[in-house]
């Protein structure tokens, strides 16, 4: 059954009837005076049903002492509670000193190693102008050295070709008369002289070898413009040589070893020198600094395939093959040799 005014339900009247006329919300629902026939003779609080005040009472009459142990007890974990947090703040303080070191630690750490770093960059830079300068100094080297055989040809050439390209025939005679012999054992003699900067300096070091060293005045330009030349075998017999295809292929002959020694020297110092500078790499430069450090790798690499194209060349003329340094080096050797009239 519900109860009109609060909404409550019960199982019959009775206990409906009771609620109505003891419940105090309910009472005060409807605007009516509660009535309180039974008071607790401790603290006069009053109540509509007995048992109600008899569960009161049993809470009321132990109240003060109680009360009394929850005050103390209260104070107790008070203390406590402060002690806990005198001992929280503490063992926070130390974590933020211990967290305060680890972070110095740290950035001295870091600090060290940056400088560490800052170093490595400065010597890697410090290399690669060390490689820039010797790259530079060695191109400088072989460009003056190119450029003033060069001239020294050249003017002979244009000394040659400003006067006859025959000789007298008694002038010839003459001077083939003194000279001696080229023997095989003659040219291989002079195998030794034969050293890097020759070789470097390709149709040019060739031919400045062979005048210096082993045709040393053994042999005369006829003709500069045919390239033709004569001189003494080992029989003493005085030989034409059209275009000088004999000389040269006894000349190569004789240093083919000795050459493609000092090439594959050349070469492998050329190859070391390209891998070094790609090994240190490019990192950390600018965009002008990777593009000149790709130059000279790049050139670097380019002399070490001239190098390896010219020890082919060159064997190939011990061969009697007439490669591209065929030409230059009997242009050369004929302005080298050419004999003017007297």
């Amino acid at each position: 059954m519900k109860c009109e005014f609060c909404g409550n339900e019960f199982s019959n009247k009775t206990s409906l009837n009771s609620h109505q006329k003891t419940a105090k919300y309910c009472l005060e629902l409807r605007n009516e005076q509660v009535t309180t026939l039974y008071s607790c003779e401790h603290c006069k609080k009053g109540f509509t049903k007995p048992f109600h005040l008899q569960r009161h009472q049993e809470i009321c009459k132990t109240i003060d002492a109680n009360t009394l142990l929850n005050l103390k007890s209260i104070e107790h974990e008070n203390i406590e509670l402060k002690n806990e947090q005198i001992i929280y703040k503490k063992e926070i303080e130390n974590m933020r000193i211990a967290y305060e070191k680890k972070l110095s630690l740290k950035d001295r750490i870091i600090k060290k190693i940056r400088l560490e770093c800052e170093k490595k960059l400065s010597e890697q830079k410090l290399i690669i102008e060390e490689q820039k300068i010797i790259i530079k100094e060695f191109q400088d080297d072989q460009r003056k050295q190119n450029k003033d055989l060069t001239d020294r040809i050249q003017s002979m050439a244009e000394k040659a070709i400003a006067k006859p390209s025959t000789l007298n025939q008694n002038t010839t005679n003459q001077i083939i008369n003194n000279m001696m012999p080229i023997t095989d054992a003659h040219l291989q003699e002079h195998v030794q002289n034969l050293n890097p900067v020759h070789v470097q300096n390709g149709a040019s070091g060739y031919a400045k070898y062979a005048l210096e060293f082993p045709l040393k005045d053994m042999i005369v330009c006829t003709d500069f413009q045919r390239r033709s030349c004569k001189y003494k075998d080992e029989n003493g017999n005085v030989v034409s040589d059209p275009e000088m295809t004999k000389i040269t292929k006894r000349l190569f002959s004789a240093i083919k070893e000795r050459n493609e020694e000092l090439i594959n020297e050349y070469s492998s110092e050329l190859q070391a020198k390209w891998r070094a500078m790609n090994d240190s790499g490019n990192q950390d430069m600018d965009e002008e600094e990777s593009a000149i450090f790709s130059s000279q790798t790049n050139q670097t690499l380019e002399f070490a395939l001239e190098v390896l194209s010219q020890k082919r060349q060159a064997s190939e003329m011990a061969d009697g093959m007439r490669p591209d340094l065929f030409y230059g080096f009997v242009r050369e050797l004929a302005a080298g040799c050419y004999k003017s009239e007297k």
